[in-house]
């Protein structure tokens, strides 16, 4: 049963993007008309599956913490892309802090939702990056450089940091505009040491607890208690 956040609270499902052509058929339904779109500009025959999955989870995710059809389900977008509710899919009972984020890579999604605090989240699967050294180089501070080049597997520990400073790029709604330098985190233990853009109650980092080749990440306004969970394609 999937379970309805409570205050102070983000819920974070893992979403695996493989599922049957009856599931993906019902995820497409319900896609608004640019979601369709996009969805049929995909090359590629994958990656059209897993943004259906991912977008159609997401939907089915957020109306059921409203009590909404999926399809009814609209969205804003910010500036650099960062999706939010649109006023129209907010009842005028419902509270107007309502909060999401969604990531994906390889056949794994990461969905974080918050009654109540801004949300970042982002995932990557593990693979070869050509001139690491220079990428490394172009995303991180000296220390943080230090830090990946002294850890046992440098790729995963650089993975790592990408994924939290992209979490948190994200739950201000900037994503890869920004530059990865003007986020520092320390991986021990996880927290942002220093943001271009604080918050009241201070932003916290936590990594997440995703299968091998996968690491993830998530950033949220605030304290909370985070709940992970499986979602499972009905």
């Amino acid at each position: 049963m999937n379970q309805i956040p409570t205050k102070k609270t983000v819920h974070v499902w893992k979403i695996p993007l493989n599922a049957s052509d009856l599931t993906q058929q019902r995820y497409f339904d319900c896609l608004a008309a640019d979601e369709r779109a996009r969805a049929n500009r995909f090359r590629f025959p994958d990656d059209r599956r897993k943004f259906i999955v991912a977008r159609g989870t997401l939907r089915h995710l957020v109306a059921e913490q409203l009590h909404q059809p999926p399809q009814d389900i609209r969205f804003d977008y910010g500036d650099y892309g960062k999706p939010s509710l649109a006023a129209s899919t907010q009842s005028p009972a419902m509270q107007t802090d309502f909060h999401f984020n969604l990531s994906h890579s390889g056949e794994l999604a990461l969905c974080a939702v918050s009654h109540h605090q801004p949300v970042g989240i982002d995932i990557e699967k593990l693979k070869p990056i050509d001139h690491l050294e220079g990428m490394m180089s172009r995303c991180l501070l000296q220390k943080e450089q230090a830090a990946v080049n002294a850890a046992p597997d440098p790729l995963a520990a650089f993975l790592q940091h990408w994924t939290c400073k992209e979490a948190y790029l994200k739950a201000i709604g900037k994503g890869l505009s920004q530059s990865m330098q003007t986020v520092e985190i320390k991986m021990t233990p996880p927290q942002l040491m220093a943001v271009p853009q604080d918050c009241v109650e201070g932003w916290q980092l936590h990594t997440i607890d995703v299968p091998p080749p996968y690491v993830g990440a998530l950033v949220v306004a605030g304290t909370a208690k985070v709940h992970i969970h499986d979602w499972q394609h009905s």
